[in-house]
């Protein structure tokens, strides 16, 4: 099969087209044909060796995974063949191989069966980011009426998970720092404000909520930290959910105090955000945002990389075999 192989992880980014032996599906898995697979921050992170917690090299990259089932290992019932399924992450892109490929195993448990042509349209994204977002609304518990303020609103989580907490009827407040960007988001009816990171948006916040604050906030950059505390109601909720530097992001303990403040962090997806997801899709509150479409290879992997790092991607730029 063809693949994208991330050999070793640094700034000069070395990878190679590679035709590697198809995978065997161990008992309990499942192989797929990938249908789709979407580039995130997070893959950018691991290529430069920003990340490497959990990562082995070398590696073939990709956790957002789509695709359609094509044969089955011992234990599991060969009438899964033919499934359309998005892939919970798991290890996926990190200890084993990911979705920078034309085939990949996965554990049969972390499958999510999709409706048939959903797979090749935006469902790569439904686990991550989609059930991502979900799970961090959930963690900072927004509900309909609440103001929400969400950092790195154009990303993938970010993006999702404003149209998902507009869905339950809150009002969102959405931080990017792009201009350019800014520009295209003003116009959606999932955002009720948009405002740019090199202004005080945190006053901006307060004036919005009369002098309130945000009842909630979802950070997906972990760049913004000290501002989003100050830009909270007191008894205002945070759910930590991204980091897209390394740089540390400090903030006054004491800000968090006096409010009395609740942040927590949120981490991965579990298979009921997944539905969730897949019902908000198809029920039209949640569309799946794909940047752009690339056909698989080295210079896509490349070209994506450098639009994510030069923040242009709205959304998601999505691999296709």
């Amino acid at each position: 099969m063809r693949a994208v192989l991330l050999e070793t992880a640094g700034p000069a980014l070395h990878l190679r087209d590679a035709v590697l032996p198809d995978p065997q599906p161990a008992p309990d898995e499942a192989l797929l044909r990938v249908t789709s697979c979407g580039f995130s921050h997070h893959d950018a992170l691991i290529m430069e060796g920003a990340l490497r917690r959990g990562v082995t090299l070398p590696r073939v990259l990709g956790h957002e995974v789509a695709g359609v089932v094509c044969g089955v290992g011992d234990g599991v019932p060969t009438r899964l063949i033919g499934t359309e399924a998005v892939v919970m992450p798991g290890d996926i892109g990190h200890r084993r191989d990911g979705g920078f490929a034309e085939m990949l195993s996965a554990p049969v448990a972390s499958l999510v069966p999709l409706p048939q042509g959903m797979a090749a349209t935006g469902g790569a994204l439904l686990a991550s980011p989609i059930g991502v977002a979900l799970r961090a609304l959930e963690a900072c518990g927004v509900a309909g009426g609440e103001t929400l303020v969400v950092t790195g609103a154009s990303g993938g989580v970010g993006a999702h998970a404003a149209q998902a907490a507009h869905a339950m009827g809150a009002s969102v407040i959405g931080i990017t720092g792009s201009p350019e960007k800014a520009q295209r988001l003003e116009g959606e009816p999932w955002l009720d404000a948009v405002l740019l990171d090199d202004e005080p948006w945190e006053e901006v916040v307060a004036a919005l909520t009369g002098d309130m604050g945000a009842d909630a906030a979802l950070d997906t950059t972990g760049t913004s930290l000290g501002r989003l505390v100050a830009a909270m109601r007191q008894g205002g909720r945070i759910a930590l959910v991204g980091q897209t530097s390394p740089d540390a992001a400090p903030f006054a303990p004491a800000e968090a105090i006096f409010r009395e403040l609740t942040l927590v962090g949120s981490l991965g997806v579990e298979r009921r955000h997944v539905e969730r997801a897949l019902s908000l899709v198809a029920g039209g509150q949640v569309t799946p945002l794909v940047h752009e479409e690339l056909p698989l290879s080295v210079e896509s992997v490349t070209c994506a990389y450098r639009a994510v790092k030069r923040r242009e991607v709205l959304g998601r730029v999505v691999l296709r075999p």
